[in-house]
């Protein structure tokens, strides 16, 4: 969402427009009865006034309430005045728990006596509710404060019932009446009244049937027969025009702090409608519906409350033509500007990029027009992301927007910019050094500012590049910083994309360790906090799919394999592809697996931009496997090269480690196991360190087996020795950590190689029970193609 500095999207009243008049409804009659009940108790034992909320309290105990009972009446009724207007029954589950038994019934009383009394008790209660407004002989200051919250709120509904004519009062009675039978049936009524018993017993015990509906609320309020002029043309009702001021801005801020916290989309949805109907007026509804729509990616009713948000917009910042002041088409100007802007982020969020270009060129002409620098600088922090990454055209709008930026003090714009110059130096092949020191920066202007949100994206951003480099450790380190943030703002903590990537990565991680269960365990967490419908589940959703892939892959469950394939190939289109080509070369469907990796490496030469520069290591890495697998050596050898040069163009460390593996495997195969024991030696501290529990048992497998193979030759003690090396490493380190992540055929490759150890050693029982357990893994887990016999 593209803001101005200036222009708050929900700041309210900021066009000249008139607020909606306050209307009398049944839930705010209760409220009132509420408030009045408690002022009478308060009255009852004490001398000493009650100011209202906002004002100081003095410092007596009152007898009848206690410190924290006052404290929750307070903000129990604060948060109901905010509230939309509530069904009796929702009412009373609110405050049943905060109100002293005597309150309850006095209240309950009340109301009742509404409902069984006829208008005119109404009419004299609005004439009693004036008295805690006045001072009297007894107290010399009022029971509220005319300027408080109460105050207001009484004064406001005092001054809109006395503005009813007498018809209008009867209306209103029988809406109430509508409403207090919606909760309780006359036939409860009169059976309270006939055998004794206080109306609160007849709601306590209704409190769990669930009687009240949506549809009772509506047919108690009808708004269309209330007030005179532009009321008598409003449908619903429910929503005040503060209240629906408070609930817009409510949900906007939990839609960008912690989207799990705000309404479901499709309640969120019916909750816009149902305010656009008593509140036609408020154009920010329809930003919070675009907003709503773009969490389940609704394109065209997105594109549609866009462009109705900055019409209406426009509309009550216009007025007629030919009254329209210089300052109202300024602010005509400003909007037309920001809608191109949004329109933009719009188009980019689903992937038009021409479309998005085009919006984006407006709005900088527009801006430039009017010398608007805040809304070049957004623009231009939009233009360095729409436009072609990795161009040397975008690293310079991405420093001409941080120097601006700083100029023109925008710390968020500023941030955001470092941040996304550091990713785009790390994908252009600069040193790691450079990169980390550019996210330094930009921590120590979030630091200044307490820009909690842009903390977590630099940590998590941090976390990949670490990632990336092949330093797993500190990876899982940022990600657990992102994670232990304190990033609460007004009581909300901050949610957002780069929590659901740091919980990704901590899961991958012990996923990595061989850890399954508590890998599932972070996911599950993900999905409590990211559920399905939010617009960043596809993280953890890819994330699971990957898990399931690789635990599956190892324990040679084809079914489940394939099943995580499928699922992956609607979140990760190229994702998906390198591993079904994985996959069918662990089932020895060689050609459809070399088609596939050619392809997927044709597809990398044509938009080199669009992948990370780890994509194209990867699929050269499986391509390598494949060619040592069918005992092609020699194209094996161009693709681990090939994949060795790319991954230390860009410092990728990891990949640089696994890479050397393969070169050494591939000598060992040809008969050089000399050579690949120098090779090994020097990666060896790189893959114990930061490497998966699968990768460390393979290297060391190598490492063993080259260890045997370059001792063939040597005196009978030296050899002996090697054997004993091998045997020590393999049957105590290798087969556990392939039995770690249930790599059952590994072990079983293992098992078979330490029993031939123990043969040429001559320890005949350890041989046999080798051969046993091979036995019995070879009857669970049966070799069915020669290809996976060479494997590394």
């Amino acid at each position: 969402m593209a803001t101005s500095s200036k222009t708050d999207l929900f700041v309210f009243g900021a066009h000249g427009q008139k607020p909606l008049h306050e209307h009398v409804t049944p839930h705010k009659v209760a409220l009132l009865a509420l408030i009045f009940e408690y002022c009478e108790m308060k009255k009852r034992d004490t001398t000493v006034p009650m100011v209202g909320i906002g004002h100081q309290l003095p410092g007596y105990m009152y007898q009848k309430f206690t410190e924290t009972e006052k404290r929750d009446f307070m903000t129990s009724i604060l948060k109901l005045l905010q509230s939309p207007d509530l069904s009796l029954k929702e009412l009373l589950e609110q405050v049943q728990s905060i109100l002293q038994p005597t309150l309850l019934d006095n209240f309950t009383d009340r109301l009742r006596e509404f409902y069984m009394e006829g208008v005119l008790p109404f009419m004299d209660f609005f004439q009693e509710l004036q008295r805690i407004l006045q001072p009297s002989e007894s107290l010399p200051d009022p029971v509220i404060v005319g300027s408080s919250v109460l105050g207001l709120f009484l004064r406001r509904m005092i001054h809109a019932f006395d503005k009813l004519s007498f018809s209008q009062v009867t209306k209103l009675y029988t809406r109430y009446k509508d409403y207090y039978e919606a909760f309780n049936t006359p036939l409860a009524a009169e059976e309270s009244d006939n055998f004794g018993g206080s109306l609160i017993d007849s709601i306590t015990s209704q409190c769990g049937l669930g009687k009240l509906t949506r549809s009772g609320l509506a047919k108690s309020y009808d708004p269309s027969n209330l007030g005179e002029g532009k009321f008598g043309e409003f449908e619903g009702g429910f929503y005040s025009h503060k209240q629906a001021e408070y609930f817009i801005s409510r949900q906007g801020f939990l839609l960008q702090h912690n989207e799990s916290e705000a309404l479901p989309p499709t309640k969120l949805q019916d909750k816009i409608t149902d305010m656009l109907k008593s509140n036609p007026d408020i154009a920010e509804a329809h930003f919070l519906s675009y907003l709503n729509n773009l969490r389940v990616r609704e394109y065209c009713t997105a594109v549609h409350n866009l462009y109705h948000y900055f019409d209406r917009n426009n509309t009550l910042s216009g007025g007629n033509a030919m009254q329209v002041s210089s300052k109202n088409r300024e602010e005509d100007n400003i909007s037309r500007r920001y809608a191109a802007l949004n329109l933009a982020a719009l188009h980019f969020r689903f992937g038009h990029r021409d479309e998005s270009l085009a919006a984006l060129r407006e709005a900088i002409s527009m801006a430039q027009e009017t010398n608007d620098h805040v809304c070049l600088q957004h623009a231009l922090s939009w233009q360095h992301r729409i436009e072609e990454p990795g161009s040397a055209r975008t690293a310079s709008l991405m420093a001409q927007s941080i120097g601006k930026s700083l100029d023109l003090s925008l710390p968020n714009i500023t941030s955001l910019g470092i941040q996304a110059l550091a990713r785009h130096n790390a994908f252009a092949t600069a040193k790691p050094a450079s990169v980390f020191d550019f996210l330094l920066k930009s921590d120590i202007l979030n630091c200044q500012h307490s820009q909690s949100h842009f903390m977590c994206v630099s940590y998590a951003q941090k976390g990949a590049l670490w990632n990336l480099y092949g330093k797993r450790e500190n990876s899982s380190m940022s990600s657990q910083l992102v994670l232990n943030l304190d990033t609460s703002d007004s009581g909300i903590y901050h949610n957002g994309e780069s929590v659901c990537i740091s919980l990704c990565d901590m899961a991958r991680h012990f996923s990595d360790q061989g850890h399954y269960t508590a890998a599932l365990e972070i996911i599950n967490t993900a999905k409590q906090r990211f559920p399905s419908h939010t617009q960043h589940a596809h993280i953890w959703m890819s994330c699971e799919q990957e898990i399931q892939f690789d635990k599956t892959l190892l324990n040679r469950n084809w079914t489940a394999t394939d099943q995580a394939v499928n699922n992956l190939r609607g979140l990760d289109e190229d994702e998906a592809c390198l591993r079904s080509a994985i996959l069918n070369k662990e089932k020895g469907d060689i050609p459809t697996a070399l088609n596939s990796l050619h392809n997927l490496m044709e597809k990398y030469r044509q938009n080199q931009s669009k992948y990370t520069p780890d994509y194209p290591c990867r699929v050269l890495l499986t391509l390598a496997e494949l060619y040592i697998q069918t005992g092609n050596h020699t194209s094996a050898l161009s693709h681990v090269l090939d994949c060795l040069t790319h991954a230390k163009e860009h410092h990728l460390q990891y990949i640089i480690a696994i890479a050397t593996v393969h070169l050494a495997f591939v000598q060992f195969q040809m008969k050089l196991p000399e050579q690949a024991l120098k090779l090994l030696h020097t990666q060896m501290v790189q893959i114990l360190s930061h490497g998966s529990v699968y990768d460390q048992a393979r290297t060391m497998y190598c490492y063993a087996r080259c260890q045997v193979a370059a001792n063939s030759n040597s005196p009978p003690k030296e050899r002996k020795t090697a054997l004993l090396l091998a045997v020590n490493m393999i049957a105590t380190t290798v087969i556990e950590k392939f039995k770690k992540i249930d790599a059952s055929l590994r072990v079983k490759d293992a098992t078979y190689y330490l029993a031939r150890l123990y043969n040429e050693l001559g320890y005949t029982s350890e041989r046999n029970k080798c051969a046993y357990q091979f036995r019995q893994l070879d009857l669970q887990y049966p070799t069915q193609n020669r290809v996976i016999v060479n494997a590394l």
